[in-house]
């Protein structure tokens, strides 16, 4: 194997790491696991969620002291990580979270849509989190209904909770190692090069999915435009169709007057084949849009789910897009229940706001 490919193998295996520790920081919150969240920070680390600001073992211990408190589900996606030198790594993350509060009202079941910017420090061996920015993106609240209503049955008796009895917290503590050891330039054997190889043309396309996602979250057209090889492709159907640097003007044009968008992308599935690749990837977009009629004006939120079906090609050692088709599977469509600026609202607190290129919190972020 190349010394590259070994550099590059050593990358993948990291990125991997830092992929565990951000999906245990998941699991020690919603499973209120005290001494698995504390795990994924360094002891200096910090956050800046708002609602707190400060040490991040100080953090882990509010978010854990409650064991077999109400549901809460933090699905992570869109994973993008950026390396600087050996030790140190940067990365957005898209989280889309379900949450349970009690009200004078009754139980209020939330949806929430947000981005972890974290930076990651590797320090003997191990990559863990260093800091931590939540950024506030969007929010549905709504009467609870289903497993929030006392009364709920179900024949699914297997259920989720913030204890360790919890199935999956027995299951994975049966045989969970730590996996964050980082990565290595290694001997590989010759017959897995291959295989290496091709696992590591995944993690370019995977990185060209995620920047599709956050050029359309943040409107920024230079990137947008630096994803597709010359000669590209976009079908959306009736949305349009047509070459892909026609595509981005025009959904830069069609999202001018959105007020809140968001695209969770999930379930990748890619296969690489030379200097060729496929993939397919589930996305659930958000969008808030303003609507005004004669007697009033009033905000519509719309959720959608879907899929991506992509091609890239290896040029001149670059993977990039060279067509996108998007798949519709379903939508739901309501007036919004957002409380981003209500003063009252849990989400009062959650000052870091999205924001369009180049004032998301992201740029400076990823400058660094």
């Amino acid at each position: 194997m190349a010394q590259s490919d070994k550099i590059a193998l050593g990358t993948w295996l990291d990125t991997q790491a830092i992929r565990t520790t951000l999906a245990n920081h998941t699991r020690g919150i919603d499973r209120s696991d005290a001494e698995l969240l504390h795990r994924v920070y360094h002891d200096d680390a910090e956050v800046a969620y708002g609602f707190f600001d400060g040490p991040a073992h100080v953090f882990c211990t509010m978010m854990t002291d409650a064991p077999g408190g109400r549901t809460t589900m933090h699905r992570t996606s869109n994973v993008w990580i950026k390396f600087a030198g050996d030790n140190q790594a940067v990365s957005e993350s898209y989280a889309f979270v379900y949450s349970e509060t009690q009200t004078e009202a009754g139980v209020t079941q939330a949806l929430i849509g947000g981005r972890y910017l974290d930076r990651h420090e590797k320090r003997n061996g191990q990559w863990k989190l260093n800091h931590r920015i939540y950024v506030l993106e969007w929010n549905v609240n709504l009467p609870g209904t289903g497993t929030a209503d006392p009364g709920f049955t179900s024949a699914l008796t297997s259920r989720g909770s913030k204890t360790r009895e919890d199935p999956g917290a027995v299951l994975l503590s049966e045989w969970e190692t730590d996996l964050a050891t980082g990565g290595s330039t290694m001997q590989i054997p010759k017959e897995l090069v291959g295989a290496t190889q091709a696992a590591l043309a995944k993690q370019d396309i995977h990185d060209l999915i995620m920047a599709q996602a956050r050029a359309t979250d943040r409107r920024d057209e230079v990137l947008l435009k630096s994803l597709w090889h010359a000669g590209a492709t976009v079908d959306v159907g009736g949305f349009f169709t047509g070459p892909a640097p026609e595509y981005c003007e025009f959904v830069l044009q069609a999202t001018a007057e959105l007020k809140r968008m968001y695209h969770s992308v999930a379930n990748e599935w890619s296969r690489v084949e030379g200097d060729t690749a496929v993939a397919e990837s589930y996305v659930i977009a958000f969008t808030t849009s303003g609507e005004e009629t004669a007697e009033e004006s009033s905000d519509m939120d719309e959720l959608t789910g879907g899929r991506y079906l992509d091609r890239f090609e290896r040029r001149d050692g670059v993977w990039k897009f060279t067509h996108r088709s998007y798949v519709l599977d379903w939508t739901m469509r309501q007036p919004s229940t957002d409380l981003s600026d209500e003063p009252d609202s849990m989400y009062a607190s959650l000052r870091t706001r999205g924001s369009a290129f180049p004032d998301d919190p992201v740029y400076a972020l990823w400058a660094d």
